[in-house]
């Protein structure tokens, strides 16, 4: 079963990893855009699944890629047990390659784990996901470039769990009706859930970015984003009234709630590992003292046995002298000569 073979199976709902990311990271800016195509370093990552698509990742330097006045990504709160967040900045550009830049990938924005597989899903190849089609239909309205989706699966979890970090690249039209680049980032289990839940976020932050564009159509009532990826008030439908609205405050509340979760849960990993570290080290440790111990016991019972031997040399030695002592002769007359 080929790669788009696989992807045509409905996703499931989409689910969280079981890692140290900080979720969602967005950014729909056009100057933050421009700033990527002067300022980022390649860096070329090949699919095994397609050796023909040449890959590469786009990290930016997320501090002076930004002018004043930029809209920049909300950063969580740093936590020793949490890996840094994940910058927004992280785009795909397949027409692209080059050697690998060492000196970029130390200057990453959040730890390089060893990828497995890497995924890209282009809607201008048509298909039938969840999300997929609607997706396409307000791009091709809006005269927007089809989005792509990349996946690269990771694995930094204590317990060794494998995820994906799943990133969004929505590019905008430079030409009448001007539409801004959409990017944004996030962990999933796999790629299946994490794929579905990029269509619908995508869906939604185009919606939210273009309403008087959309005003009149069947998009103007969808679920609609901000660029940090928090909904927005919709207009009423005519039948449904904002049921939609209420019903995606609902999911984004309990996808924040799964987030906490998953920061919960790798918390807790990172304790029980901790922990199962500090026996592993408790446990060699009180080894080598019953070696230690065993030794100096071995050690004890020799000198024992020798002190018992030294002792039964001395008994015979003073038996010997007082029997030469007893069979001796006084040649000095015994007491004669004190008196």
């Amino acid at each position: 079963m080929g790669r788009l073979e696989r992807l045509m199976i409905m996703p499931r709902y989409p689910r969280h990893g079981f890692d140290g990311g900080d979720g969602d990271r967005s950014s729909g800016d056009a100057r933050l855009a421009a700033a990527a195509s002067s300022r980022s370093s390649p860096e070329k990552e090949t699919s095994p699944d397609d050796a023909t698509a040449s890959r590469r990742i786009l990290v930016l330097d997320n501090v002076a890629a930004h002018p004043a006045g930029d809209r920049r990504s909300p950063q969580a709160p740093s936590d020793p047990l949490l890996p840094p967040p994940v910058s927004s900045s992280l785009a795909v550009d397949d027409d692209a390659s080059g050697p690998c830049d060492h000196a970029l990938i130390a200057r990453l924005p959040f730890p390089m784990e060893p990828y497995v597989q890497t995924e890209t899903y282009d809607l201008e190849n048509g298909g039938s996901l969840v999300f997929e089609r609607d997706l396409y239909l307000v791009s091709e309205r809006l005269e927007r470039p089809p989005p792509r989706f990349h996946g690269v699966r990771i694995h930094n979890t204590p317990t060794g769990e494998q995820q994906w970090m799943i990133t969004a690249d929505l590019k905008g039209s430079s030409e009448p009706p001007i539409s801004e680049r959409i990017l944004f980032s996030f962990k999933a289990c796999n790629w299946p859930d994490g794929l579905a839940h990029a269509l619908q976020e995508g869906l939604a932050r185009v919606c939210g970015q273009h309403i008087a564009a959309l005003r009149g159509s069947r998009f103007a009532h969808f679920a609609r984003h901000d660029t940090m990826g928090e909904p927005m008030a919709l207009s009423s439908h005519p039948v449904l009234k904002i049921h939609v609205q209420h019903l995606d405050f609902m999911l984004h509340e309990t996808r924040k709630e799964l987030e906490l979760t998953r920061v919960h849960n790798h918390r807790a990993q990172m304790t029980v590992a901790h922990h199962a570290e500090a026996i592993r080290m408790l446990a060699k440790d009180r080894k080598l003292l019953r070696l230690q111990r065993a030794k100096k016991d071995a050690t004890i019972r020799r000198l024992r046995e020798k002190i018992r031997t030294l002792e039964v040399t001395v008994r015979t030695q003073q038996d010997q002298i007082q029997e030469m002592e007893e069979d001796g002769e006084d040649i000095q007359g015994g007491d004669d000569f004190l008196r």
